[in-house]
């Protein structure tokens, strides 16, 4: 009795750790030894040679750039910048600063380069290089005079020039050592009056960045003025680092904080992460004899209630009780450092730190660390609509006259304002991504990017709109209105009688809808930007080409409606159905098209008198598939019932051809089945179930040829199915792009052959944990969900953890205590656990899928999450030993090009229910399950693939029970027959295999 009472202590324990910190304490201190650097190199080389350089002799910037051209090494600035008039003399440094993550010891493993601030003497600058580019120049001029310089040395291996945080006005260099250390070299320190950077002044002249006949006006230069007085101020907040210095929590939560940024992906630098920790030290938030996690809470509660306020107003480091008056972050009242970070960066790591607070509120500590940690891989992950467009190289000055005539970045932030105008309420925010992270050669010229990425996140009631009202056609709005959108602007009568500007998109289907957003793109980027259609690319999985058929209307969605109008029209006459003794009550729909998830919508079938077909005739191909679409029907409440199994299923039965007759005489075909009954209505079949609440509790342990199943199995038909699917189709209904999104999903596994391993409602309880996750932003678009759903299936643990679904918050607090200590009983839970309302024990993937067909999933997902949209769907067939080629025709699910037509008027009945390949994929896995598993796509089932669990002579002790297919060895074991296998896979399939190949028959 001892050791049990020692292993309940055990269990007491873990449950106390859900109560307290120390587990996430321990999390972190695991997470920060895993993260951080050994140690920093060593800087006395790079320090000695730079402080030890000689000053030149001074001339003008024209000549000092032809001197440097010669020495091999190219511009380091783009080549639209012109060359100002003014002179130039090299000064070393005064002083070689170790900054960023190096000086602090917070330096992450992954980003081994250490950062050195090179203060530039102040008699590097005259008091009016502030303009015209003149001191970006001469810090280019500054940055090539070092380069042959640093190559004398012979600590140094190679040099390249780098972007830091993408600002094409201020390169650095990127030195590597011969010992491995890489150091980026950051010249910074001029001397100016920042009242003349101000941000409402202007500091480069346009007619001293362009050629004679370019028209600019004089704007406001503010980027160009917040680089410049970011240069200016760069190691004031140097001052109070030595708070973090001296603290070891400090460091340890900065360190973490950082990598939890670099993992979002949200491009706010680490310089940011530590000012705003500073501003928090300062404003008596956050201090030193504070621990880890308390720091990072602290922080995490200001990003998420304060930051984008505080930032609005102006946060100043140095002094908490002031505000800038102006957005941005700065050390003082003039230097910027977040010049070069939109809003919507600052956006992202809101909602990211709005994320943890919610899993530290509600105790969640299982999903903590993989949530901290979790990559931010795509735009797709937080943005619902992608594109890629094409940078063009077009003049637009008053966009680049900031940049100092910089042609992309001038067009960058010109589409920005063109689709932000465009848009309007359809998105709610744009996030424009480039990449200038790459070092290049000093012998190349600098990189540029060739495209940049456009992320929406969209407005769900809004993004589907067909038209835009503009003004009334007497305002003066109405010309500006016209000019904008140029022919696809016209006056419009609506019903209310007003006469206005407004804009018609094609939208007659719901894919026509959802391309809406891309038609906008395409016509104002045209317009406005000269950009034609094919630099334009949306980046999206084509549904048509996906889910789609030649007959359908779009991708499938309106002949799902058909069903569901059909479906309504059969709920409304089985309610009003007399001749049955008790009332239908309520019908509920099951199959997974009336919610819009089946992934192809059943087309209507068609009954030819010539040609019925019941068996597998070699000369004739068997009748097309023809699916049953499920439902089942309550009853007003009797105590009548008979409490024998049998009694019920016969009144049952009687209950049936009662509804049969009285369904014939409205001439609506139908058929009783023991325990169903199919009805045919418009070209569709319904199969009926009745629900009687005492079966199921009749029927445990009583199965027979008159009890088809146990009771158990009845439940989930009749019960679980049925409510979960309420909740679905509320779901469905809630999100536009979640039935799209499971078709996806369900398509993905038919492509890769998993249609007998995996079931359909896995998938949709799948795609709709990802719209109900709190962990992520609800996708509005199902090309963003199904990649999210992709990037789950890779990383969820399914033998570690249940996946909650809690509908409408309908799971007690009992239910959810329970599942904490999921590992306590996990050998009672399926292997893919999914707990949701009247689900609480995952009745529903009871059978499957199975922990290695969650295996093959988790590795497809991880392939398919990498690779590029267009390879999502293909599958990978050389894994297989053995493939069985069926004959099409016989499969029942030959995809013809025309749709059926339905005979209304027709009193036969359509073979319901029949797919050859299906059975006979069961019945080899029921055979031959144990040795191999069979793969096949379900919707396309041209051929079975066979993959052998053991290699083909391994040797095994005899037993009787895996005595099939086994021949003896010489040693007294068994062994596979391969031949035999082989020979009954044909025999099995007679009529419906064509022929078999082997492939490779090495595990």
């Amino acid at each position: 009795m001892q050791p049990k009472k020692k292993k309940q202590k055990l269990d007491e324990n873990s449950l106390l750790g859900y109560t307290t910190d120390d587990f996430i304490k321990s999390q972190l201190d695991e997470l920060y030894s895993g993260i951080k650097q050994s140690s920093s190199p060593s800087t006395d080389q790079i320090r000695e040679c730079l402080v030890s350089l000689k000053p030149m002799k001074k001339k003008t910037i024209a000549e000092a750039y032809d001197s440097l051209k010669s020495k091999k090494s190219l511009w380091p600035l783009p080549p639209e910048m012109k060359i100002p008039n003014g002179n130039f003399k090299f000064l070393p440094p005064v002083e070689v600063v170790h900054v960023g993550g190096g000086r602090t010891s917070t330096q992450l493993r992954s980003s081994m380069t250490s950062d050195l601030l090179l203060r530039l003497s102040e008699s590097f600058c005259e008091p009016k290089d502030y303009l015209n580019g003149r001191y970006i120049v001469k810090r280019a001029l500054f940055l090539m005079h070092l380069i042959p310089k640093l190559l004398k040395c012979d600590f140094v291996s190679v040099i390249k020039f780098q972007y830091i945080n993408k600002d094409v006005l201020k390169p650095i260099l990127h030195v590597k050592c011969k010992s491995g250390d890489t150091f980026n070299l950051i010249p910074s320190g001029c001397v100016f009056k920042s009242s003349l950077l101000n941000q409402d002044r202007n500091a480069v002249r346009p007619d001293k960045v362009y050629e004679e006949g370019v028209e600019c006006s004089e704007v406001h230069t503010s980027y160009y003025n917040s680089s410049i007085l970011a240069d200016m101020y760069s190691d004031q907040y140097l001052n109070f680092l030595s708070v973090v210095e001296d603290s070891q929590s400090l460091k340890q939560a900065l360190t973490i904080l950082k990598f939890w940024c670099e993992r979002k992906g949200s491009g706010v630098s680490g310089h940011m992460i530590t000012s705003i920790l500073l501003h928090l030290n300062l404003s008596g938030l956050v201090s030193s004899e504070m621990d880890t996690l308390t720091v990072c809470k602290q922080f995490w509660n200001f990003l998420s209630s304060n930051l984008v306020s505080a930032i609005s107003t102006g946060i100043i480091v140095g002094d908490p009780t002031k505000t800038a008056g102006q957005p941005g972050l700065y050390t003082d009242t003039c230097a910027n450092l977040c010049y070069n970070t939109d809003m919507v960066s600052l956006k992202e790591l809101v909602h990211h730190s709005r994320v943890i607070n919610q899993l530290l509120e509600s105790r969640d500590h299982n999903n903590f660390i993989s949530v901290l940690t979790e990559k931010v891989s795509s735009l797709f992950d937080l943005y619902d609509v992608v594109y890629k467009v094409q940078i063009a190289d077009i003049s637009l000055p008053e966009s680049s006259l900031q940049y100092c005539g910089v042609k992309f970045r001038g067009f960058i932030d010109h589409i920005k304002d063109i689709l932000c105008k465009a848009y309007g309420d359809r998105v709610k925010e744009i996030k424009i991504e480039y990449d200038l992270s790459e070092p290049w050669s000093r012998k190349s010229s600098p990189t540029r990017p060739e495209f940049v990425l456009i992320g929406l996140s969209i407005d769900q009631s809004n993004w589907t709109r067909v038209v835009d009202r503009g003004p009334s056609a007497d305002t003066v709005d109405a010309k500006t209105f016209k000019e904008f959108w140029g022919d696809k602007s016209n006056l419009r009568r609506f019903q209310d009688g007003s006469i206005v500007q407004a804009v018609v998109w094609n939208g007659k289907s719901a894919q026509e809808r959802r391309s809406i957003l891309t038609q906008i793109t395409e016509h104002v980027l045209n317009r406005h930007a000269g950009l034609s259609a094919d630099l334009i690319q949306e980046l999206k999985l084509e549904s048509g080409d996906i889910v789609g058929r030649d007959y359908y209307e779009g991708d499938g969605e309106e002949q799902a409606q058909k069903i569901i109008k059909t479906f309504s029209e059969l709920s409304k006459i089985l309610r009003k159905c007399s001749k049955i003794p008790l009332t239908i009550t309520s019908v509920l729909g099951v199959s997974p098209v009336l919610r819009n998830t089946d992934l192809f919508p059943q087309a209507e079938y068609q009954v030819e008198r010539a040609r019925k077909q019941t068996g597998l005739d070699p000369n004739k191909p068997t009748p097309p598939f023809v699916k049953a679409h499920e439902m089942v029907c309550h009853f007003e409440l009797s105590g009548k019932w008979p409490e024998d199994v049998r009694g019920v299923l016969r009144l049952k039965a009687a209950f049936y051809l009662a509804l049969k007759e009285e369904l014939e005489s409205m001439h609506i075909s139908a058929k009783v089945n023991i325990d169903f009954m199919d009805i045919a209505r418009n070209g569709f079949i319904f199969r009926l179930r009745f629900l009687v609440p005492k079966e199921e509790k009749l029927r445990a342990g009583n199965i027979s040829f008159w009890v088809p199943c146990s009771g158990a199995d009845l439940k989930v038909q009749t019960v679980t199915l049925p409510y979960v699917s309420s909740h679905l189709t509320s779901l469905s209904l809630k999100h536009s792009a979640y039935p799209l999104t499971v078709r996806f999903l369900k398509r993905w596994v038919a492509c890769h052959s998993l249609s007998n391993y995996i079931p359909d409602i896995f998938c949709e309880l799948v795609v709709a944990h990802i719209f109900l996750s709190a962990h992520n932003s609800t996708p509005q678009t199902a090309t963003s969900a199904f990649l999210r759903v992709l990037s789950f299936l890779s990383s969820f643990d399914w033998n570690l953890y249940p996946l909650i679904i809690n509908f409408n918050d309908e799971l007690s607090s009992e239910t959810l205590e329970v599942y904490k200590n999921f590992m306590n009983t996990r050998r009672s839970y399926p292997d893919a656990c999914i707990v949701c309302p009247q689900n609480e024990l995952s009745d529903l993937t009871r059978d499957s899928p199975t922990k290695s067909s969650l295996n093959i999933l988790k590795h497809l997902a991880e392939k398919s999450h990498i690779s590029s949209l267009d390879s999502i769907f293909k599958p990978n067939v050389t894994s297989y030993n053995v493939i069985i080629h069926l004959a099409r025709n016989k499969t029942g699910r030959f995809i013809t090009s025309q749709a059926q037509e339905h005979h209304a008027k027709s009193t036969y009945f359509p073979v319901v229910e029949f797919e050859p390949a299906r059975r006979y994929v069961e019945e080899l896995t029921s055979a031959y399950g144990h040795l191999c598993l069979f793969l096949y796509n379900r919707y396309e089932p041209s051929e079975v693939g066979v993959v052998l669990k053991r290699a083909e002579n391994s040797e095994v002790k005899f037993t009787v029970n895996g005595s099939m297919a086994k021949v003896r060895t010489e040693s007294g074991k068994v062994k596979d027959n391969l031949d035999a296998m082989l020979s009954d896979f044909d025999l099995m399939g007679k009529g419906l295999v064509r022929n078999i190949e082997v492939v490779n028959l090495e595990v």
